[in-house]
């Protein structure tokens, strides 16, 4: 009997992993007598926790935290063995805001920091923290702050926002939650961008946020004035790190505090055992919505292919539109789209597209 490892991130805008997953598993029990492993993938920003929440031995945790204008809401977390995952985005999202209400000048990290410190109570030795999707660029002064951190200046909002980063002339690390030093902090994050600068935080992603242009200066420079003190009191240089300026500088921070930053698709990998499963596999699916050269560049599919390659375990691509030129050895893309389709048609119908192209594959490799 064969072994097929289903593994596809979501086809963006049509279909999540999970239900991709489930699409591709049913075609192949049509097609015959396969033992299948299903793992939904995710690149590590939003979605992540959903596809750890379904790995055995995981625990949802809800905790009431801040969002990133100071209200109350629930967010969730994950425990899986002795891992704490953390999706930064479920208190510091940008989808959490209301259009009108966007303004990283006011936004908060504070609730990834409430948290982090809600995991610490957890029987853990390991603390992930998917960064991605967030509304704010406060070089995350909430986040220290929620985990004891102290801040002096002028007008310093209780809550320290973006706004306040130009205002702080002294930072006070002497009461971080002291159950820091027991877990391994890691930082997911898939951009390289320095702290601030024409390629920071601020220029880069501020204008996602709601930020106009004036409103960006004012943001970067206050981004460096907060990492000038950062270095000044404790001798660490986060501003050129690459990838600091993740999230707003929320990676900054976590940097700050002895996190490990990891590219996002090798991190889900790791969680959900991938490379474990590959053992005595036959072939792996996976799939996205649209493959090309840039799925090697540390997206999903890339990864996937990367880990299976190692093992000499061949890769189909499943995609809405799927590049064949120039493929390495071992992976084969197969477009899930009827020749002619429109958009429109090809998003409406990608349930009943990749069902049938997983079918129609199987039987053209003869893998039964």
């Amino acid at each position: 009997m064969k072994k097929i490892i289903v593994a596809p991130d979501s086809f963006k805008g049509a279909v999540s992993s999970k239900k991709a997953c489930d699409i591709m598993a049913e075609a192949l029990e049509k097609c015959g007598c396969f033992e299948v492993v299903k793992m939904p993938l995710a690149d590590g920003g939003e979605g992540t926790l959903d596809i750890v929440s379904s790995l055995d031995g995981s625990t949802v945790k809800t905790v009431e935290v801040f969002d990133p204008l100071g209200r109350a809401v629930n967010a969730e977390y994950i425990i899986n063995k002795k891992t704490a995952i953390i999706e930064s985005a479920r208190a510091c999202g940008l989808t959490l805001l209301l259009p009108e209400e966007r303004n990283p000048l006011f936004t908060t990290t504070y609730g990834v920091g409430q948290l982090v410190s809600a995991a610490l109570s957890e029987d853990i030795n390991e603390i992930v923290i998917t960064l991605g999707g967030s509304s704010t660029n406060d070089c995350g002064a909430g986040f220290l702050a929620a985990l004891g951190a102290k801040f002096t200046g002028e007008n310093i909002s209780r809550i320290p926002c973006g706004k306040d980063l130009g205002s702080i002339t002294d930072i006070n690390l002497d009461g971080l939650d002291k159950r820091l030093k027991n877990v391994r902090l890691t930082a997911v994050c898939d951009v390289e961008n320095p702290l601030y600068g024409k390629n920071g935080a601020a220029y880069v992603f501020a204008p996602q946020k709601g930020a106009d242009e004036k409103t960006v200066e004012i943001l970067d420079e206050g981004l460096k004035r907060f990492s000038d003190i950062i270095k000044k009191k404790t001798g660490a240089d986060i501003s050129f790190v690459n990838g600091a300026g993740a999230s707003g500088g929320l990676a900054a921070a976590l940097i700050l505090l002895g996190a490990e930053i990891k590219k996002g698709a090798e991190t889900v990998l790791s969680i959900v055992g991938f490379d474990s499963a590959l053992i005595s596999a036959d072939y792996v699916f996976t799939g996205e919505g649209s493959f090309d050269r840039q799925s090697f560049m540390g997206k999903t599919v890339g990864t996937v292919y990367a880990h299976s390659r190692k093992k000499n375990v061949p890769v189909a691509v499943f995609a809405g539109e799927a590049e064949n030129d120039g493929l390495p050895d071992g992976i084969k893309a197969v477009s899930i789209n009827p020749e002619g389709a429109s958009l429109k048609e090809a998003m409406e119908n990608t349930e009943a597209n990749l069902y049938n192209a997983v079918i129609k594959f199987v039987n053209k490799e003869k893998l039964k």
